[in-house]
């Protein structure tokens, strides 16, 4: 299952990137910021977002990043469902 958590976005800046991305699968809506408890660590503050992050069937981190690089997400997602 593949879920997104928007926590730094205004709606309509989530409604257009879930647009320009055809993106189906649920967005939760962060406006408490729990995205602090599990921030990665980065060299520059403004270096924080987006933050994606692909946990495997087994609760483990496979995939994390602090800049979208689709494919390679994507390939991460690839690999836990064969």
């Amino acid at each position: 299952m593949v879920w997104g958590i928007a926590s730094a976005d205004s709606e309509g800046d989530l409604r257009t990137f879930v647009a320009q991305y055809g993106i189906t699968f649920p967005i939760l809506v962060d406006n408490q910021g729990v995205h602090q408890q599990y921030a990665q660590q980065t060299p520059f503050p403004t270096a924080a977002y987006p933050q994606d992050w692909v946990i495997g069937a087994d609760g483990t981190v496979v995939y994390l990043n602090n800049g979208f690089e689709l494919e390679a997400m994507l390939s991460a997602i690839a690999s836990e469902r064969d």
